[in-house]
């Protein structure tokens, strides 16, 4: 296990900035020793798609395929398939619970990664062009009858104030900006159009 110790030096202020006896520069040293500095990123990236037991600190086991560990927390996202490999059970064990971690299957069924991924990414949905054309159109509109400058491109994404690009299908979540503060509101105003009737 990975041990770094870290001194944080704390600015001890025992008398009034102009008294006597006042030095600016009167430091203590501490030593700190925080979990996140022991966990091994490493490790966990090696569990990624692994079959494993994970052992908790109240004596239950969980058993799955890895997902994700979350470096610092060490939190623990876990997949079960059923038998018959239609049903699937997703378990979120927090870090602090966390006893031990111990790998039943090292070697990966092929494909298992692509499974585990897919379930925790949305379904895309298909477009016609006629609907896309709707949509864009749609989405003009609102932005004009809102006062929000926009130009369509070549690729037929909207540029909005010249800063962000909303891409098909034109929803608040194909909207890409440099800058948080306009994305922040070009995307609620895509949240607030009214869906076409």
């Amino acid at each position: 296990m990975l041990q770094i110790s870290h001194k944080i030096y704390h600015h001890v202020k025992r008398e009034k900035i102009g008294e006597v006896g006042y030095e600016p520069n009167k430091y203590t040293e501490m030593d700190i020793q925080h979990p996140v500095f022991a966990n091994d990123p490493v490790y966990y990236y090696s569990l990624l798609n692994c079959y494993v037991v994970v052992q908790t600190t109240d004596g239950k086991e969980h058993t799955g395929w890895v997902h994700t560990v979350d470096p610092v927390s060490a939190s623990v996202i876990l997949v079960q398939f059923e038998d018959s490999g239609t049903g699937k059970e997703v378990t979120f064990v927090s870090g602090h619970n966390v006893s031990s971690i111990k790998i039943l299957e090292k070697d990966k069924p092929p494909g298992i990664d692509t499974t585990i991924d897919t379930l925790f990414r949305k379904e895309q949905v298909k477009y016609s062009n006629k609907e896309l054309t709707a949509k864009r159109e749609a989405l003009c509109v609102w932005l004009s009858e809102n006062r929000v400058p926009y130009t369509i491109k070549d690729d037929l994404s909207i540029e909005v104030l010249q800063a962000a690009l909303i891409r098909q299908p034109y929803g608040a979540e194909d909207i890409q900006c440099m800058n948080e503060v306009v994305l922040d509101n070009v995307m609620k105003l895509v949240q607030r159009m009214p869906s076409p009737t």
